[in-house]
This record gives C-alpha cells, structure tokens and sequence, in this order.
C-alpha cells in the first residue's frame, strides 16, 4: 500500500523500517538522513529506473571519491531566520558558508564525470550559485567564528586603534611595574585584566597611597586589583573603542545575514537537491556493503529472484562469519501463488521475508543482494503477515490476531499486490485450521494477487495439483544430519520428516511403527512417493553438481592452458628484445672500441688502427640487422679451426681458448664470446693475414671542407670532426677553405691543426684559394 498510504505493519514485519534506519547511518547530513527514513517504495516503473539509476551512478561517484558531504548541517532554519530580518550569528553563518561549499563541491564532482553520471548531472540542473555569497562569508568569517578584519574599513581600523591602545597601556602599567618607587606596594610585579580593565595588584596596606582606581580584590582583601591613574584615559579610551568593534561587528553580521536571507529560495532549493545527493550516496554505500546489485525492473507484476539473500543476514554474517544460504525464488509468471512446505527452522519465514523486503527495497530504487540477472515487477502493494504479533493491549491470541492481518489483507488483495502469509491457519484446531488456509489461498488466488504462503498443512499441497497457476516449494532438509540446508525447491512439496528424525533421536522402532499405523494407507503411499521423489530429485542435483564441477575444470584447464599461450608468446617477444638488446651492446661496445681507435689515430695516426676501426664497425653494424643463426653450438672447438659466432652473423678463426670462451679473429677484429656462441662455419674460413700499410679513399668523401660563415668555435668543432672522417675515409689530403677577411678564422684554424698531431698544414696555392684555404696532409 504506497506510495502515500504505505501499511506501517507491513513494513515492520518485512523489517523495511530497519533497512531505513541503517540507511540514514550512512547519510553524511541530517537532510539526507530525513529523506532515507521516510523513502517508500514507488510504483511507477519509469520512476523507479530512474531511482535505480541514481543508485548505480552513485556508487560511481562513491567509489571515485568524488563528494564529502560530512560537516553539512540542515541551515534551513537560520536561513529562514534571516529572512524574517533576523541577526544571525557567526556560528549560523558558518552553517550557511559550509552550505555554500557544499553546492559547489557537488557541481563540480558531478559535472567532471557528467558522461558517466546523466542522471546525477540532471539533478544538479537545480543547485543554485551561490559562489558569489561564499566568497563573501570566507572573507568575513573565520573558521572559529570569529568576524575577520577585512569585513569593512570600518572594522579594520576600529581595530587596529583598540590594538594600539592596548599596547600603549600595557607599555606604560611595564613600566610602572619594573619601577623601584612602587615596587614595595605591589603584591606582584604583574599586569592583570578585571572587568575589561588592565590592573596591577597592589598591597592592601599601600591602598592609599597608590594613585589608582579599585576594580576588584583578592578573596582574603589582602590583594587590590587598582588601575593606575596614569592608564585610567586610555582604557576609557580602550571601552569606547571595543564598543565600536562590537557595534561594527553587529553590522556586519546583519548585513551578512541580510544576504543570507536575500536567497533563502536559492538555498532551499540547495537543501533539496544535497539532500537527495546525500541520500543517493547512502544508498551507494549500502550497496557496497551488501555486495548488491541493480535488477532487471519489469512493469508487470512479477518477481525473479536469482541467489537472493536477506540484507540484515547478510550484514550480521560479515559481523560474525557466519554464512548466509542465497535462494532463487521467482513468481507472476508460470504461478501465481507458491505454498511452501518444510520441517521447522528449514528457512521458510526467512524466504518469505526476503522476497518481500527484496520487493520494496527494489521499488525504492535501492540495490538488492541478489544476481544482477534478476528480475523486479512493479507490485502496487505488498501485504505480510509474518510473526507472532499477539496484541496484549487488545486481548487477542496469536490466532486472532494473524486473523485480522488476514482480514486486512483481504480487503485490499487484488491484482498487483503481493501478499506474503507465515504458517496461515496456525494457533488454533489443526482441522478447521486447515480449512481455513486453503480458503484464504483459495480466494487470493481466485482475485489475481501473487501469493507467497508457508504452511505445515499437507492438504494445502494438494493445491498445485487442482489449480492452475499454483505450484509447490519446499525448504531442503538433510535426514543424514537432521539440520536443514535452507534451500528452496520449487516444483517439489516438502515433507515434515517427523518419523525419521524421531528415529534418528532414537525414539523406539516399535512406537515408530505404531505411529505409522495410525496414518493413512493413502497418506502412506503419498509420502513413500514424496521420499522416492527426492530421492531421485538428490541424485540428479548431485549429477547436476558433478557436471558444473567438470565445466568449471575444464574452463579453468582452458584459462591455464590460454594464459601458457600468453606467457610462451611473452616469453618468446623478451628473448626476441633481448637478442637486439644483447646486439645492441655488441654495437655500442664496438662504437667505444672506435672511439679508442680514433683517439689513437689523433695520437699516433697508425693506419692499421684506422682500418680496424672501419672494419669493426662495418662488421657489427651487419651483424645486427643479419638474422641470428642459432643452430647447434660446437662440442669440440681447437685454435685455428674455422667457425661461425651466431650472436654477429660472421664467420672467422679462433685463436685462442678459454673454459668457456673463445676469441676469435673476425676479418682483422678479434672478439672475445662465449663458446656457446660459436656454430660450424659455412664455408672455410683463413686467418686473416698480417696488417698492410695501404691508404684506400671512400670516392663518396668530400676532401674539401668550407668553413667560410662559422664563428671560430664552430669551425673548430667542424674541422676536427672532418678530420677524424677523412682520416676513417682514408685521406691523404684535405682542403679547408677558410677565407681571408680578417684573419681570425684562418688563425683558428691554423691554431687548432698545430694541436693535431699527425698532420702538417700550409697555406694553398693560388689555384687552390691562396691565403683563403689551408692545406692540410695526414703523415704516417
């Protein structure tokens, strides 16, 4: 019965009020906390989608850490206060300035994830801006409520006067203090404050002779608390202006408190939508705590519960580590109305309560602890009758008072209500009693509600079998341990089992079998079927397990079997990197070994050494971009025997040996590897013969260098680095062309050859350029 005429009972009974109430804990103002005590469930589907939404995309924002609404108090009253013309104080306004802050914290979270939060976003549509007024009462106020100087001219310079003074009082009571002509009529070389006053305290026997003002004394009067006559001015001066401050002080407050009231509609539209923001966090973080989920919402009135659990078992379950048995319940569709049967204690009451309570929390736009695959129709009423509610005040029994539950929900079942009745019948003559129940079902069924009913009652299981869109359930219980496993069968009457557990307890076999002669031979017969039933129905769930066992190992051998894929494939691409690696160190190795090499040439300018250079450097420059031939490693290797180094790609001559490393002459380089590396040559392969002083110019070499336009430093730099080229290149001789001008390049140039060793310079010829280029030989 809601929206707006929601049956308190039913909500007590299906513990919706509780759900409230933890709700509104987790609110981080008191706006928030009123809304979350008074949501009820809706009816329209659209509606609820929405509410739903705000749930989903709160728990966004919540797990973003995108809003803290803690700190906002509800300042609807002082806002209304000040815009009677009230005077509110700096503590109210503070209320209001964490308001205003609030208002712009709540925009601007929502709106940097407006893409994921549509809904939210539409809601902030109605925050008004109130930046203008925070900005205000931050530089009025400070955080202890204090009215801050640069609230107006006025109260700076009021203030600054009552500093002043102050400090001249004080200067001048030091002085009079530290002086020896009254240091024996002072009880203590102090400055002190008395009414408002500065006083030093005096010797009651010097009273008269002190030239001052009493404002107060000690508790035994031995003690005067006087104003010296010397400050007696300025502290009158002192109260005329602390009264100013308090006057200025009033001002500024009615003015701010004026503003305040100026947009008392902007800030109750504010508290209307922080509110609602606050109890959408709420529930967020509900969600969060019940592992929940949103359901599918349907406009039928249906309900398809998959692993549902109870919210409050599941929250005492992460108290105490207990664990809580999820239940699949659905109803509207195939059946209207489910009887379900079952031993005591089996779970039934609490099935019977999840699924009410899973109800309205989904209608009210909460998370469910339940598969997200489940499905929630729009119910225009739920009505229970669960529990003991026997009315003391009333002097009505248990039995009477479920009949009059019964008689309410009566009157209002129809179709689209849900109607949830606990052991209907019960507390009263089991005969009459049962006749009672499958009337009631009877009629509920017959004027369209979808009911949930739990019973003890035998007969009423007949029903699924004499009507249609009535089925059976019933709770799982174990006769091996005599415990319930609180799982809901449905499609399968339950049994009370009462023989076999009195058995089990170890009542005598012969009072058993008296028992069992009193019932029925039909009553017999049903109950050896119901037993063979479940029988078969244990063996085929244990089959059922045995094969989800199977599918669940073999997607787990898969997902290994896929993630070996991954890894070898991973595997492979680092051993790939570090090859390249391995030859790029080979290659920056061998650059090093240049660099050594052309260092040597600019000190000895050794042919061999430029020609070793260039060979190292071209042979492990090909090595790298030459695809690796791993092969086979050699098991036996002997100086002199030809070989191949898989790491460079080249063939040549081992020279030497090591345990394990080899070095090799590669052309006119030797190189130190491991004997690992080292593979059957392709072809036969000779020791390079001994070093040839031979000269061999690169025909791409340019054996001219202009220098002309470069600052000295630059030439330099230029002609060093020509230099050590012409000298890889194989030059003889070389032209810089440098330009007469002034002079300056030329000796530049001149001064950095006479550094070089290994060369010797003249000025060209005057085919070359004459005193405008140099030429430059390479010696030996």
């Amino acid at each position: 019965m809601y929206p707006g005429r929601v049956d308190p009972r039913t909500l007590r009974v299906l513990e919706f009020d509780r759900v409230r109430e933890r709700l509104a804990g987790l609110c981080a103002t008191p706006l928030g906390e009123a809304l979350a005590r008074s949501i009820v469930p809706e009816v329209d589907v659209a509606r609820v989608e929405e509410l739903q939404q705000q749930t989903a995309e709160g728990r966004v924002l919540l797990r973003e850490g995108g809003l803290n609404l803690r700190g906002v108090v509800d300042f609807r009253p002082a806002v209304q206060r000040a815009a009677r013309g009230g005077v509110l104080d700096p503590r109210s306004l503070l209320d209001v300035l964490a308001a205003c802050r609030a208002v712009r914290a709540a925009r601007t979270a929502v709106a940097q994830r407006a893409d994921q939060l549509p809904v939210l976003a539409s809601l902030i549509k109605d925050l008004p801006a109130l930046e203008p007024l925070e900005v205000r009462l931050e530089r009025c106020l400070g955080e202890d409520g204090q009215v801050l100087d640069a609230a107006s001219p006025s109260l700076a310079r009021v203030r600054r006067e009552v500093r002043t003074t102050q400090d001249r009082i004080r200067a001048t009571l030091e002085e009079i203090v530290r002086s020896g002509r009254w240091a024996r009529m002072l009880q203590d070389p102090i400055v002190t404050v008395r009414g408002d006053r500065y006083v030093v305290p005096v010797k009651q026997a010097y009273a008269s002779q002190f030239p001052g003002v009493v404002h107060d004394q000690s508790a035994t009067g031995a003690t005067l608390f006087m104003e010296p006559l010397a400050v007696l001015q300025l502290g009158n001066r002192l109260r005329q202006l602390q009264a100013q401050e308090a006057q200025e002080v009033e001002r500024v407050l009615a003015e701010l408190s004026s503003e305040v009231g100026a947009r008392a509609a902007d800030f109750e539209r504010a508290a209307a939508v922080l509110g609602r923001l606050d109890l959408v966090l709420a529930k967020a973080s509900l969600a969060e705590d019940l592992d929940a989920s949103q359901p599918r919402l349907v406009p039928q009135p249906l309900l398809d519960f998959r692993a549902a659990r109870h919210p409050l078992l599941v929250e005492r379950a992460r108290r105490d580590g207990s664990r809580v048995v999820p239940v699949d319940v659905r109803l509207g569709e195939e059946f209207r109305t489910l009887v379900i049967t079952g031993p005591n204690t089996g779970g039934k009451t609490v099935t019977l309560k999840t699924v009410g309570l899973l109800t309205l929390m989904a209608q009210a736009g909460l998370a469910i602890p339940a598969d997200p695959h489940s499905r929630a129709g729009m119910f225009r009423a739920v009505l229970a009758d669960i529990g003991d509610e026997q009315s003391i005040e009333q002097n009505l029994s248990t039995f009477s008072s479920h009949m009059r539950a019964v008689v309410e929900i009566l009157r209002e079942a129809g179709p689209g209500c849900l109607v949830l009745l606990d052991e209907v019948g019960a507390g009263t003559d089991p005969t009459e009693g049962c006749a009672l129940a499958r009337a009631v079902v009877e009629t509920l069924h017959e004027r369209g509600a979808c009911t949930v009913v739990t019973t003890h009652y035998g007969e009423l299981k007949a029903l699924a079998y004499q009507l249609d869109g009535v089925e059976n359930a019933s709770v799982e219980f174990d006769p091996q341990t005599l415990q319930p496993t609180y799982h809901l069968r449905i499609g399968t009457p339950g049994r009370s089992h009462a023989f076999w557990i009195a058995q089990r307890l170890g009542l005598e076999e012969e009072v058993v079998a008296r028992a069992r002669s009193y019932l029925a031979e039909d009553v017999l017969a049903a109950d050896a079927v119901l037993e063979g039933v479940e029988r078969d129905r244990r063996a085929a769930e244990e089959d059922r397990r045995q094969a989800q066992r199977l599918r669940g190992e073999l997607d787990r051998l898969r997902r290994e079997y896929e993630a070996r894929l991954a890894e070898l494939e991973r595997d492979r691409a680092r051993r790939l990197e570090q090859a390249r690696e391995e030859a790029r160190q080979v290659v920056a190795r061998a650059r090093e070994e240049v660099e050594a090499l052309l260092r040597a040439l600019r000190t000895e300018r050794r042919e061999q050494a430029a020609e070793q250079a260039r060979l190292r450097l071209r042979e492990l420059s090909e090595a790298l971009t030459a695809p690796q031939d791993r092969g086979q490693p050699l098991a036996h290797v002997e100086v002199g025997q030809p070989v191949r180094v898989a790491s460079l790609g080249a063939e040549g001559v081992v020279v030497g040996l090591s345990a394990d490393a080899a070095e090799v002459l590669v052309g006119s380089a030797k190189v130190r590897v491991p004997r690992a590396e080292l593979r059957e040559a392709q072809v036969g392969v000779r020791a390079a013969p001994g070093p040839v002083r031979t000269r061999t110019l690169s025909l791409a070499f340019p054996t001219k260098l202009d220098l002309r336009g470069l600052t000295a430093d630059e030439a330099v730099a230029r002609l060093e680095k020509y230099l050590d080229e012409a000298l890889l290149a194989g030059a003889a001789r070389v032209l810089v062309v440098h330009g007469k001008g002034t002079g300056a390049l030329r000796r530049a140039v001149h001064d950095a050859l006479r550094a070089q060793p290994g060369v010797r310079f003249s000025l060209a010829g005057p085919d070359e350029g004459g005193e405008g280029a140099t030429v430059v030989e390479f010696t030996e």
